[in-house]
């Protein structure tokens, strides 16, 4: 992953236009345009039906008795196809279901379904408490689930896409740090500077907590559960999960769009690379002539007619 700052200038470079020494408080009408030429092309990548593997997370959660709604993570943007699961009970949940299911499910005079199914409901974005706060920050949308728990103990998890394309700098040691500052520590969690100090001598400091906050040499990291995006403030060292020839292409055909110049073959070559790209990180497919179940699950499994199983 390239730092932001490096992709702008080697797209510039590669049309002969002058780049910026800094984009992190950038304020010319020029610089701000890069900026959002690169948000456009991030969002672009982001929103194609592409299951991308740097955007892959897990979110695990516990029922409450009774409840059947609970609040996605904060960089939540899409379910990661047949990944949803009743980890107490290892059961993977039923859907994403219809709201004709879901409702039949909850209104129906009589109803055998005792699997949870579920959907997903709510605004796909973070809600914003003003003042960043690592423990508050969470999306707008739910997973609602049918039936609604009936305990506080079982754990459900979700395979899900982030909108996470920006990512902030790598935590360094010896470093000193200011409140509000982001880093990406253990793991790739992001965590917020919630005491300024500076960082610990070696690498066995990273922060790596889960929830809370962690003291770090002088410092103290809390663990971010929102989003890290572009309305945190673009710092130069932030780094762009995307490939570096994805931006820059996708950048360049989107400037000459803004400036009414040809761009239609800048377009095509790009949407090829991009194609080219995933198809890189899916590898071969393989499949059975057999008709092998492998590592399917569909659950139950019962043949049909008066078959023994």
């Amino acid at each position: 992953m390239s730092e932001v700052l490096e992709i702008i200038k080697d797209f510039c470079y590669g049309i002969n236009i002058p780049a910026p020494t800094s984009i992190a408080s950038a304020t010319s009408p020029t610089e701000l345009q890069y900026i959002s030429i690169l948000r456009l092309i991030g969002e672009n990548l982001l929103s194609r039906p592409y299951q991308w593997p740097q955007l892959k997370r897990g979110y695990t959660f516990q029922t409450q008795t009774g409840v059947s709604k609970y609040q996605l993570p904060g960089d939540f943007y899409r379910i990661l196809d047949s990944s949803q699961w009743d980890v107490t009970n290892n059961w993977p949940l039923r859907g994403p279901v219809s709201d004709f299911q879901f409702t039949t499910r909850q209104f129906a005079a009589v109803s055998l379904q005792t699997r949870k199914a579920y959907r997903i409901v709510g605004p796909v974005d973070t809600i914003n408490y003003g003042t960043p706060s690592p423990f508050l920050s969470r999306s707008q949308g739910f997973i609602e689930i049918e039936p609604a728990a009936d305990n506080n103990t079982d754990e459900l998890y979700i395979g899900y896409l982030s909108r996470q394309w920006i990512m902030p700098r790598d935590w360094k040691v010896s470093t000193a740090y200011l409140v509000d500052d982001f880093v990406t520590g253990a793991d790739g969690r992001i965590y917020r500077c919630t005491t300024a100090g500076t960082s610990g001598a070696t690498a066995a400091s990273i922060p790596s907590v889960t929830t809370g906050t962690q003291t770090d040499g002088t410092a103290v990291w809390g663990i971010w559960l929102g989003g890290y995006n572009l309305r945190y403030g673009l710092r130069d060292d932030d780094r762009c999960v995307f490939d570096d020839e994805l931006m820059i292409g996708g950048m360049r055909w989107a400037y000459y769009r803004a400036k009414r110049q040809e761009y239609m073959q800048e377009r095509t070559d790009w949407d090829q690379m991009v194609k080219n790209a995933y198809a890189r990180f899916q590898g071969p497919v393989r499949i059975s002539m057999a008709g092998e179940d492998g590592d399917y699950f569909d659950w139950p499994n019962v043949p049909a007619g008066s078959w023994s199983v």
